[in-house]
């Protein structure tokens, strides 16, 4: 059942046993869960059906020194959330990612991806994707597509497989079936504080604010804040009329460890000598059983932990320039990617038995926890009273350190195959971090763990000191990994599902 909350007269009295804040992959997954539960399920999104300047505009705030989106443009508000702008990658987390490692401070999960994995199974089925899940099975896809890998398994740099959802438009693709259900879909209803009873750790009711008339109250025996890593430390930051600090944050945890994935995109480029490295395996998205795969390079957990490594995910570009052996050079020249042209086209004279290009390699790579990194409130306002926030993403040269010794493995992998030859610009170090993009990713802020002195959350998502309130999605991350979160978002959103439903039978 969809409701504008535009429309309800004022005074209307809101209930529910579960209320979910925010319909994005988290919110919408956490409702198909519990539609069918016997429990009474409201799902209040900020904006409507569509995009609209008025919903956007609540989402946005300040940036701090470093080089970022602006919040209003990284997150989307309305129904189906930043879904809407996804690009349909899906990987898992890998299991180093969950664990504490001696060389990255404050690491690891309080869960093992093994506790995961049942509803990583399940969350395929939510974002349209192939069963059973072979994001290591680079050689059997290889195979199946007709193709060749240029580097094979089993050494310190692997070649790994992403899958490709449609993508699934959450909002689109999951409509019907929420508007048909008994699930009660707030539209323009816009949480702007949590009241707590007098124990100060039962949040009691919402504050729902929405155009064209005064606030509503909603009171719900579950809270599930499902807005973004952005909006759910927003969240918990601004609900501080009743306890110094916001909720959750009493160790002031509450917004410290943000980051996203850094992309870093023509820090290195490759000569391609082989098929294998410069055919459309290595470069684009193929079929493949009757699934879209892409191919891209990691070094392997065993690797990672024996050099100290962080993660990195490597990927092969579409082609460049390419090699005319008539005349003895590249129809084109870049020597921002590979150098003085005479070199280069030495390169591949001396190398070409076929069709040779180059191509830039592009890369998503892992971060330290890092507690300066953070989402904390100004002193702007919205048209709510709600007041805006600030990004501070901080970035690390130790982290691009880590990725520039990877690509040194890679190369050296690629060389010893004889599929292609890496270079790393000399100057690569010095366009970070100006010259970094990022994953749209925004992940920490609420991060999960067993210790309340360091994480916001406990091991299923509820909030450390409190009764009723619990978060779901990227804002969990302690660790980042390299791989996309959306699908651990949904499994985490499917695990915590079982979590309420558990709680509410007890």
């Amino acid at each position: 059942m969809f409701i504008d909350g535009r429309a309800l007269p004022a005074g209307t009295a809101l209930e529910a046993d579960i209320a979910i804040v925010g319909a994005g992959a988290a919110g919408i997954t956490l409702a198909r869960a519990l539609k069918d539960s016997g429990l009474s399920v409201a799902l209040i999104e900020s904006g409507g059906l569509e995009w609209s300047e008025e919903a956007q505009d609540l989402a946005a705030g300040e940036l701090g020194p470093q080089t970022y989106a602006t919040p209003d443009t990284v997150r989307l508000r309305y129904f189906g959330g930043t879904t809407g702008h996804w690009g349909g990658w899906c990987r898992e987390l890998d299991a180093i990612d969950f664990e504490p490692r001696d060389f990255v401070p404050l690491s690891g999960w309080p869960l093992k991806k093994a506790e995961i994995d049942p509803w990583y199974a399940k969350a395929q089925s939510v974002l349209q994707l192939g069963s059973p899940q072979r994001y290591a099975d680079s050689e059997g896809i290889a195979k199946a597509a007709g193709a060749a890998l240029p580097v094979a398994r089993g050494g310190d740099i692997e070649p790994i497989l992403f899958e490709f959802s449609p993508p699934t438009r959450m909002g689109e693709v999951y409509r019907a079936e929420l508007e048909q259900s008994a699930v009660k879909t707030y539209l323009n209803t816009t949480l702007v504080d949590l009241r707590v009873g007098d124990d100060t750790r039962t949040v009691t009711t919402l504050t729902l604010a929405r155009d064209g008339g005064p606030a509503l109250a909603m009171t719900a025996r579950h809270v599930v804040l499902a807005t973004g890593a952005l909006s759910n430390a927003q969240m918990l930051l601004a609900a501080d009329s009743q306890v110094q600090g916001g909720l959750g944050n009493g160790a002031d945890q509450v917004g410290r460890y943000f980051t996203d994935h850094p992309i870093l995109i023509g820090y290195a480029a490759i000569l391609a000598l082989d098929p294998s490295a410069g055919g459309p395996f290595a470069f684009g998205d193929i079929a493949a059983d009757k699934r879209r795969w892409r191919l891209a390079f990691q070094p392997s957990e065993a690797y990672r932990a024996a050099q100290k490594r962080l993660s990195c995910l490597i990927t092969i570009e579409p082609p460049g320039p390419r090699f005319d052996p008539a005349a003895g050079a590249f129809d084109r020249s870049d020597a921002k990617w590979f150098g003085a042209p005479e070199t280069v086209n030495a390169l591949a004279a001396a190398n070409a038995t076929g069709p040779v290009r180059l191509h830039v390699l592009n890369a998503g790579i892992e971060t330290r926890p890092n507690p300066d990194s953070r989402v904390t409130l100004t002193g702007k306002r919205d048209r709510f009273g709600m007041r805006r926030l600030k990004v501070d993403w901080r970035l690390s040269d130790a982290d691009l350190e880590h990725y520039l010794l990877n690509l040194g493995d890679f190369a050296k992998a690629l060389a010893h195959s004889g599929t292609a030859l890496l270079r790393i610009p000399p100057d690569a170090a010095a366009r970070w971090p100006e010259e970094t993009s990022w994953g749209h990713h925004n992940l920490g802020t609420t991060r999960m763990g067993d210790d309340p002195r360091t994480s916001v959350c406990d091991r299923d998502g509820r909030v450390h000191g409190m009764a009723n309130l619990w978060v779901a999605g990227s804002s969990l991350w302690t660790t980042p990994g390299a791989a996309n979160p959306t699908l651990t978002i949904v499994a985490l959103a499917l695990r915590l599902a079982d979590r309420l439903k558990a709680e509410m039978a007890a």
